[in-house]
């Protein structure tokens, strides 16, 4: 009698045969298929796919790979994205086959730096409606956290002060995040010289936040809730989505007190998502005393933000209760529109 596993497989077999179907049809039916990744029908498919000559077919089994973190194709991988490398401009526009086999290498975590190395300087100037564009500004960030497992610290560092200064803000985000990885206290400086110079992206501001909070947590906070009284609403903002994240012990005082000082409506509401990322009884307490029919706007903002807690314990219960309590129909189909799945 055949097995569930042997369906499976047989089923797989019959759409992504090799001489039937074109490439990216049984990139799809891997993808919806129930057979793993790891099996020689699969790992076959996507070596073929990798040396493929279209880059958004690498690029399509490259993020296979990435959401599989399977290590089986990692030489594929790295054959890839050297031989893109050759004619780039014919053989990847928009860098998008490099960039995502980096990204597969660094949740596969591959120990080999050479293309890390390689692909953190690299640049691909393409022609753009508005003039020229850097396509491979991405890759450089990306490239830059798979060095942190494996290269030294201090060369980390030194390669994410380059690209700290980058004129594209993907290479800017990805040093950010590389230092937040690295986490450690050597890399406060500099995530606090490009904090107080300044980025015109305000997600690189927050992600220079997270990475701060991380490298040093006990002189991060206090610098890092400065930029809470911003005049760019955005810069608030990220600073403090990074704030929150963190749930570092005295965050909450400071983002409420932060929010009954704005006014920006939109800003308030931001506030009260990330107080609710904090999920602690007090943040939980305060959430809940802020659902009032006085306020329904605000109201409504906390009852989204009580639901970033999840299902803690008698949470819903006590969120539905207050809801009702304010006999309103509008803020009554938000927490239905919540919390209800």
């Amino acid at each position: 009698m055949p097995t569930k596993t042997n369906v499976a497989s047989k089923n797989f077999m019959a759409s992504a045969d090799m001489t039937d179907a074109p490439i990216t049809d049984q990139l799809r039916s891997l993808a919806r298929g129930e057979e793993p990744l790891s099996t020689n029908e699969a790992r076959k498919l996507l070596q073929a796919a990798l040396s493929h000559a279209s880059n958004r077919t690498v690029q399509r089994a490259a993020e296979m790979i990435t959401e599989a973190e399977d290590a089986s194709c990692t030489a594929d991988l790295v054959k890839a994205y050297w031989r893109l490398k050759r004619n780039p401009l014919k053989k990847d526009p928009g860098c998008l086959g490099k960039t995502a086999i980096v990204k597969a290498l660094v949740q596969i975590e591959h120990a080999d730096m050479e293309v890390f190395r390689d692909g953190i300087t690299y640049k691909q100037i393409e022609p753009h409606w508005k003039g020229e564009i850097d396509t491979a500004a991405e890759l450089r960030g990306a490239c830059a956290i798979g060095l942190v497992h494996f290269a030294p610290a201090m060369e980390v560092l030194n390669r994410c002060a380059v690209l700290l200064c980058d004129a594209w803000p993907e290479a800017r985000l990805g040093a950010a995040q590389a230092l937040g990885t690295l986490g450690q206290v050597d890399a406060a400086p500099l995530l606090r010289l490009k904090l107080l110079t300044g980025d015109s992206q305000a997600e690189v501001h927050g992600e220079c936040c997270s990475a701060l909070l991380k490298a040093d947590r006990e002189e991060g906070l206090a610098f890092v809730q400065t930029f809470l009284t911003s005049h760019d609403a955005d810069q608030c903002v990220q600073t403090a989505l990074a704030l929150g994240e963190a749930r570092l012990p005295g965050t909450f005082d400071i983002l409420r007190s932060v929010w009954g000082r704005r006014a920006e409506l939109n800003v308030r509401e931001s506030l009260l998502l990330c107080i609710g990322l904090l999920r602690t009884t007090e943040s939980q307490d305060f959430l809940l005393s802020l659902v009032d029919k006085r306020d329904i706007r605000t109201a409504a903002d906390a009852v989204k933000a009580l639901r970033l807690n999840g299902p803690l314990g008698d949470l819903r219960q006590r969120t539905e209760a207050a809801v009702e309590a304010t006999e309103s129909d509008a803020l009554a189909r938000v927490f239905r529109e919540e919390w209800l799945d």
